[in-house]
């Protein structure tokens, strides 16, 4: 229990330790700056409770084999799956919130662009989260064991935010083309989090742009299909790959 405590507590706090270390370096930056790659960051702390928090329990109860049981018992599948997403959320949250209380703590500014920037928010986070919940099923299901389904989430959350220049907040570290990133599952939520969380308005002197802020409402719809995908895509493996059952309830 001490062990799973340990690990719980440094799963939520890394992000806020490793934008802290960015943010201490003493290179002159404005605040709004902060703001976005504190965002940025926070997002790869929501991605990695998703990823390895969430797919580090999985994989134990796949070890010690509770699935053979849960197998016996009158447990629906997608409720399982929801109860696990539910706690994934729960966390994934502290893990970004606590990124944003380090940003603030350095200086970073914050503030809504309006009354839609709440839902819009909430809804970016949570439908990201559901989305890399599901992409940690197969990672663990396919790693076979614990310890390399933890490298395995792990190597891909931090290498989706290398690789996307933090997530999508500073673009010209990313060699992927500027317009891809509006489109990315980790890329668009965190954009569209720095749009509606961060008072700015010239993103290119702020070096989140280009490509162009993810404003148009088609990029919400985009969203939303990524999350109803995942739903889908969870529920199939839960039930196929976990429960040893048809790919649909």
């Amino acid at each position: 229990m001490r062990n799973s405590g340990i690990m719980l507590l440094w799963v939520l706090t890394f992000p806020a330790i490793m934008y802290l270390l960015q943010a201490t370096q003493g290179v002159e930056t404005s605040a709004v700056a902060d703001a976005s790659v504190s965002i940025g960051t926070g997002v790869l702390g929501s991605m990695f409770v998703c990823l390895y928090l969430f797919g580090n329990q999985l994989a134990t109860d796949l070890e010690d084999r509770r699935y053979v049981a849960y197998r016996s018992m009158p447990i629906s599948p997608s409720a399982e799956l929801t109860g696990r997403m539910a706690a994934g959320l729960v966390l994934a949250a502290g893990a970004f919130t606590a990124t944003l209380v380090a940003g603030l703590a350095t200086g970073a500014s914050y503030g809504l662009r309006g009354p839609e920037s709440v839902p819009i928010a909430l809804a970016a986070g949570a439908l990201t989260c559901l989305f890399w919940m599901v992409v940690a099923i197969p990672l663990v299901v396919v790693a076979g064991n614990e310890r390399v389904a933890s490298m395995t989430t792990t190597l891909v959350a931090v290498g989706a935010f290398v690789l996307t220049g933090l997530n999508g907040t500073v673009p010209a570290q990313s060699p992927i083309d500027g317009p891809v990133l509006n489109y990315l599952p980790n890329t668009l939520p965190t954009r569209l989090l720095v749009y509606h969380l961060v008072p700015a308005e010239n993103w290119t002197g702020l070096g989140v742009a280009p490509p162009a802020m993810p404003t148009e409402p088609a990029f919400l719809a985009l969203l939303a299909a990524y999350a109803v995908l995942a739903t889908v895509a969870g529920t199939m493996l839960v039930n196929r790959m976990l429960y040893d059952q048809g790919w649909w309830p």
